[in-house]
């Protein structure tokens, strides 16, 4: 009984130091608007959605939106409140609270050579409903 109940820890720890977190760095770059920093996980092309607004860009121009969107939004906290898995694909969702509103921010990574990049990327208002829930 002790042998099974150390496999299924040993398991279970493989399992936890297995899962890839979103990067440090990138959760800072968020958290002070740094888009240049940000745009270091930004796959060659991705895709955005800004505000309703619909982009496919290059890392260049993505660099750019989100150099306009921080000008504009200038941020005071960001949070990651979820993060999984979808077929071949990570993602995580996270909160990026500005002076005067929240946004939630959906990020969909890539995995090439253990590294982490964004291929998609959405940043939406949140109502007023989901800030009281």
């Amino acid at each position: 009984m002790k042998l099974i109940n150390f496999l299924t820890l040993i398991l279970l720890l493989s399992q936890l130091s297995f899962a890839q977190s979103t990067p440090d760095k990138l959760i800072d770059a968020m958290r002070k608007g740094d888009a240049e920093e940000l745009s270091l996980f930004f796959h060659q092309n991705l895709e955005m959605t800004i505000l309703e607004k619909v982009y496919m860009s290059s890392k260049t121009q993505a660099t750019r939106i989100m150099e306009d969107f921080f000008r504009n939004n200038t941020p005071i906290d960001f949070t990651i409140s979820f993060e999984g898995t979808k077929e071949k694909s990570r993602y995580a969702i996270g909160i990026l609270k500005t002076k005067d509103n929240s946004f939630r921010v959906n990020l969909f990574f890539l995995i090439r050579d253990d590294e982490k990049l964004i291929y998609y990327l959405s940043i939406e208002k949140e109502s007023e409903y989901e800030l009281q829930s």
